[in-house]
């Protein structure tokens, strides 16, 4: 099986860092990191995962979306950072970023299953909230 490839908590700082420059979304728009630890426990959760590269791409989307590492730009960051990783393993994921799916994968709306699939360039349904 070969090695596979994981940022570096220094690496989704820059992520990060990047995104707020090119992706402007609100004026209000900066970077600063809240929590290095959260960073580092995405990282942890996707390495200790069992599963193929899609499955610990999930689990680096949810923990980075989830884990409120940076003041702005969460989930940009957390698309970024997971199309960056399976990229840099080989993959290469047809997905259209989309802030609805993102706000829909960081208040559970989706299962791993539907994640996972639309990581791999499938639909997924719409996101709505209860």
């Amino acid at each position: 099986m070969p090695r596979i490839v994981y940022p570096s908590v220094e690496e989704l700082i820059e992520t990060n860092r990047r995104v707020l420059r090119e992706i402007r979304v609100k004026k209000a728009d900066q970077h600063q990191v809240l929590s290095k630890s959260s960073l580092a426990a995405a990282l942890h959760k996707a390495k200790a995962e069992e599963g193929d590269i899609y499955t610990k791409a999930v689990i680096l989307l949810t923990e980075l979306v989830r884990g409120h590492a940076f003041a702005s730009g969460v989930r940009r960051t957390g698309y970024v950072a997971t199309l960056s990783f399976l990229r840099a393993n080989g993959e290469r994921p047809h997905v259209i970023h989309d802030a609805k799916i993102l706000t829909g994968v960081r208040e559970g709306f989706y299962t791993m299953d539907e994640i996972k699939s639309w990581l791999k360039g499938n639909a997924i349904r719409k996101f709505t909230r209860p």
